[in-house]
């Protein structure tokens, strides 16, 4: 999800200014702004979990891995840990369906097995214990809605404060 400026005039005269400060301060910026964005994602990611509507493996895929991944634009980072569930598929795996479900829940698959002479035939309900699917998701995207505010206030108080600062001299 990208945070388009668009015809925010505030927004644009900010980044107008940051792209006109020099490298070593837009570095230390961005920096400063990645550590204050983790506790900011983390608490967010982690109230989306524990609301009402999320089951145990939404809690489970989406309790490791969260982070904020540096780099210009900044990318917020939810369920990405590769550690192995109990059914053996990671988190990264599990984390599109477990975030915006699937239309399948009550599809079928049949297939075949034979032991020994006998074949038999063998009817998976693969998709039942994920969720409906739904366009808005269930845990990151009700946290981006709310992260998203605070990260646009944030990058711009940040931004500038700092200008403040340089032109102060301190």
């Amino acid at each position: 999800m990208t945070v388009r400026v668009g015809r925010r005039e505030e927004l644009r005269r900010v980044r107008r200014a940051f792209t006109a400060l020099p490298k070593d301060l837009k570095t230390a910026l961005r920096k400063e702004q990645r550590a204050q964005l983790q506790p900011i994602w983390k608490s967010e990611i982690d109230a989306a979990r524990s609301s009402g509507g999320v089951d145990d493996l939404q809690r489970q895929t989406f309790g490791v891995g969260t982070r904020v991944r540096p780099g210009l634009p900044i990318v917020l980072v939810a369920g990405a840990s590769n550690k192995k569930h109990r059914g053996g598929a990671t988190g990264s795996d599990l984390a599109k369906p477990m975030e915006f479900g699937t239309a399948r829940r009550q599809g079928r698959t049949k297939y075949y097995r034979q032991q020994g002479t006998k074949r038999t035939t063998v009817t998976r309900h693969a998709s039942r214990q994920l969720r409906p699917a739904r366009r808005t998701g269930y845990v990151v995207h009700p946290a981006l809605s709310q992260t998203i505010p605070r990260i646009v206030g944030l990058w711009v108080t940040t931004i500038y404060d700092r200008i403040n600062q340089a032109t102060e001299g301190k």
